[in-house]
């Protein structure tokens, strides 16, 4: 295995890492790794990965691995943080990605978890140049951290004061009234119906209710009009399916290589 970081120029300037089969892979499919919030481009830090990429470079297959806004090495203030820039990091990776020697331009796609699969689904839906999603831990609602009551409830009881410019706190982060506008109104389970690219909705059973509900909803949507839409459930497995990352990465493979 070959690796090497890399940073854009444009846009976060996002800071990734990319794993090769060998230094002179050429033209072979990529898969790029969207993590979930609080999570980094470190696939150690993330079980399921280091499996995948196992996987991934026995079958000549590249991983991307790259920091969203707000996390990792990329950094940023984590309060100016919206899915919409998430989207606009992983369209700024795969314009990268096609750029590079070692990539298949029409076999480049994603694997991503949790907050990770908003940016990939939402950015498929307007995208055709991503070929594929692996998509875990499904958040395709703003049904997320409802503890506090979730971003709708909090935009519905803050209103005032966002309006005036001030902020109210979700995942221990003091967002502007634009996060929660965002987050609501542009979820992807608005727009998964345009989704046109293979989608492996893979869920744990073992999840929050949310997340479980969430992947079967958008699969239930997608499929009505895109045929390759898949749906598979890990018996046990928790949020990410990380204490079962052998076996999600068997069921991805298994998924994947029927298709590429």
């Amino acid at each position: 295995m070959f690796k090497f970081d890399f940073k854009l120029t444009s846009g976060d300037k996002n800071v990734g890492t990319v794993y090769l089969p060998n230094k002179n892979s050429r033209n072979i499919p990529v898969i790029i790794y969207c993590h979930g919030w609080n999570g980094n481009r470190y696939l150690s830090d993330y079980p399921t990965m280091l499996p995948i990429c196992e996987r991934a470079m026995q079958e000549n297959i590249a991983i991307v691995a790259f920091d969203f806004f707000g996390f990792g090495e990329t950094g940023g203030d984590h309060s100016k943080m919206t899915y919409t820039r998430w989207k606009e990091n992983l369209a700024e990776i795969v314009s990268w990605v096609i750029s590079q020697p070692f990539s298949k331009d029409d076999k480049i796609g994603c694997f991503a978890v949790s907050s990770g699969t908003t940016a990939a689904l939402r950015l498929a839906a307007e995208d055709s140049r991503l070929a594929f999603i692996i998509s875990v831990a499904t958040c395709a609602t703003a049904h997320f951290n409802m503890h506090t009551g979730g971003p709708a409830k909090l935009l519905a009881d803050n209103l005032v004061s966002l309006v005036a410019d001030g902020t109210a706190n979700i995942l221990n982060v003091d967002f502007g009234i634009d996060f929660f506008i965002d987050t609501i109104s542009k979820a992807p389970i608005h727009t998964v119906k345009q989704i046109q690219c293979p989608v492996l909705f893979l869920q744990g059973t073992a999840d929050n209710t949310f997340r479980c509900a969430d992947a079967k909803m958008a699969y239930d949507l997608m499929v009505e009009h895109n045929p390759r839409a898949s749906y598979i459930s890990v018996e046990g497995g928790n949020h990410g399916i990380d204490n079962m990352p052998e076996i999600a990465a068997e069921k991805a493979f298994e998924w994947l290589l029927g298709g590429l």
